[in-house]
């Protein structure tokens, strides 16, 4: 090639390679490094005919001239091929190991095709008279070719598209991307971790999915001796259905797996959509069965090394307690100390972790609860409609009429509820007959109250006549 050839091709090169560093011009951006590269090799073939050598500097570099053109077309073509013609017109996106074999196979052939054309080399009679070099570069690159077999046998069954969730060795993270080398993954952290591909294809992989179909995460935990199974397994369900990430269908399931040294070990199945996210699973059901089994008085066993001596509440400690919680409630403040005090006596002190329901829209009434410290949040058909605090009462009118729970009741904060059932308030009135007219009284008006908060449109009994229905509920209370 002459020099004003050689010029030119070096201007034009370097012209697209400057173009290629703006944003708007994409296609010329990828091919900026092959522009750089034809650059070079043309000012070298200008410079040798600039300065007149002749011979074999004349002839090399017009063969790297040949081969950096080359390799711009190739690599044009191969874009054109695989962004444009696969991906826009027909829709399908080829992995990049697949792409990067191509492209190898493509350059090969096409630096073949110069060097035989340009130096009447036969690259395949040389590669077969060099067995030596050949079976030293094989040898070398022995690890090497495993991988790259390995991640081509990983592409070709398309079992780890981009966006799965797998664990490989204890490592859990989604698919980025599947090169000639790794497996890139993005962890729950927001780490990339680079595994080979030879140690993904020998290793057991556990594959999580996209977040379609329910995987089931297990969690184990062990309840003293003394609490029967199936009084453990209603507690530890209840609390797995209240946990966050936990799918109602299918529903969690509780099994009896071993009798251990100092529990009866009981194994939780939590379905989720998001098995990837298991320690906040784990986090959500371990604390609110904590708090489940505390409040149903079942014992959590560990092994003991240190002597402890522990400072326990006296009773008269805790019936003072749930007694100054109930005499600053707006319902139960300003009884009789006498009526206080039983009724303090008969009541029970819960603790309620952050987002555990206390109460379930649709369940039974079997009690109403005055919240002493914390804060509740009510919740029908899943949306917030009022929050609850200190010296409140929730579940009074569901209590008294028998009908199903109208709502659900959730800790907001940590939460500390005073259960009264009927037996505690049916002793109350049974001593104190004359209490009912006063708390018929005191519910109607707070029930008035709390209608007027809610705007309803329907017409409700007048406080009159919901004074007398409650007042004969709370007599009903009597006789059971």
């Amino acid at each position: 090639m002459g020099e004003t050839a050689s010029l030119v091709v070096a201007v034009v090169a370097l012209a697209a390679a400057a173009l290629g560093r703006l944003r708007r011009f994409g296609v010329v951006r990828r091919l900026q490094g092959a522009f750089a590269f034809v650059a070079v090799a043309a000012l070298a073939s200008w410079g040798v005919a600039l300065a007149g050598v002749d011979g074999r500097w004349e002839l090399w570099t017009g063969v790297a001239l040949l081969l950096s053109v080359g390799y711009l077309l190739a690599r044009a073509a191969l874009l054109a091929v695989f962004e444009w013609l696969l991906v826009q017109r027909v829709g399908v996106t080829v992995p990049r190991l697949a792409r990067d074999v191509a492209a190898l196979v493509v350059y090969l052939l096409v630096a073949a095709a110069i060097l035989r054309h340009a130096l009447d080399m036969e690259v395949g009679a040389l590669l077969a008279t060099s067995a030596a070099i050949t079976a030293i570069v094989g040898l070398a690159m022995q690890e090497t070719l495993g991988t790259l077999l390995a991640g081509l046998t990983l592409a070709w069954e398309h079992r780890l598209p981009a966006g799965e969730w797998l664990e490989i060795e204890g490592t859990v993270g989604s698919v980025e991307e599947l090169g000639w080398r790794t497996l890139a993954l993005r962890t729950v952290l927001g780490e990339q971790v680079l595994i080979p591909n030879s140690q993904v294809a020998r290793g057991r992989i556990r594959v999580l999915g996209q977040g379609r179909r329910p995987v089931a995460v297990p969690v184990r935990l062990g309840v003293a001796y003394s609490v029967p199974p199936h009084q453990a397994k209603a507690v530890l369900l209840r609390a797995a259905g209240d946990s966050p990430l936990v799918l109602a269908d299918p529903g969690p399931r509780l099994y009896t797996v071993e009798f251990a040294d100092s529990a009866v070990v009981y194994e939780a199945r939590l379905w989720t959509l998001e098995p990837w996210r298991e320690p906040e699973i784990r986090d959500g059901f371990l604390t609110r069965a904590h708090a489940a089994l505390a409040r149903a008085g079942m014992e959590i066993p560990f092994p003991q090394r240190v002597v402890t001596i522990r400072e326990t509440v006296a009773p008269t400690d805790a019936i003072h307690r749930r007694r100054a919680a109930l005499s600053v409630c707006s319902l139960f403040g300003g009884l009789p100390d006498a009526a206080l005090g039983a009724l303090a006596s008969a009541s029970a002190w819960l603790e309620y972790a952050p987002g555990e329901a206390v109460v379930r829209e649709g369940e039974a009434s079997a009690a109403l609860y005055v919240v002493a410290r914390g804060e509740a949040v009510v919740e029908r058909g899943g949306a917030e409609v009022a929050r609850i605090g200190a010296g409140e009462v929730f579940g009074e009118m569901a209590f008294l009429s028998g009908a199903p729970r109208t709502a659900t009741v959730r800790a907001a904060t940590a939460l500390s509820a005073i259960e009264v059932d009927s037996h505690a308030l049916g002793g109350l009135l049974a001593e104190h007959a004359e209490l009912a007219e006063e708390l018929a009284s005191r519910m109607a008006e707070r029930e008035q109250h709390l209608t007027r908060l809610e705007m309803r449109t329907e017409t409700g009994p007048s406080p009159r006549g919901l004074a007398g229905f409650l007042r004969e509920r709370l007599v009903a209370l009597i006789g059971r």
